[in-house]
């Protein structure tokens, strides 16, 4: 009987050992296709392309995203629809 009951203990870690070179090889292959993924798209730098000249933003990344003009700059313009000659 205790033969039996070393049989299915080996038999089951010998399960699990597979299982878990199976789940390591996945593993693996999913995190090298996210690498090759991640190599082919171009980084996100702080140079941009307009009209053929190059932007270079020298602001630290937290400055990026805050708005450049001054909330005193610039003037209030009231919107007037403009009325078309069907009326």
């Amino acid at each position: 009987m205790g033969a039996f009951f070393s049989f299915i203990f080996f038999f089951i870690l010998v399960i699990l050992f597979i299982g878990l070179i199976l789940v390591l090889t996945v593993f693996n292959k999913v995190r090298d296709a996210f690498r090759q993924l991640k190599g082919q798209t171009p980084e996100q730098d702080n140079n941009t392309h307009i009209n053929g000249n190059v932007v270079i933003d020298r602001r630290d990344p937290s400055q990026v995203n805050k708005k450049i003009i001054p909330k005193d700059e610039g003037e209030y313009v009231d919107f007037e629809e403009e009325k078309s000659n069907n009326e």
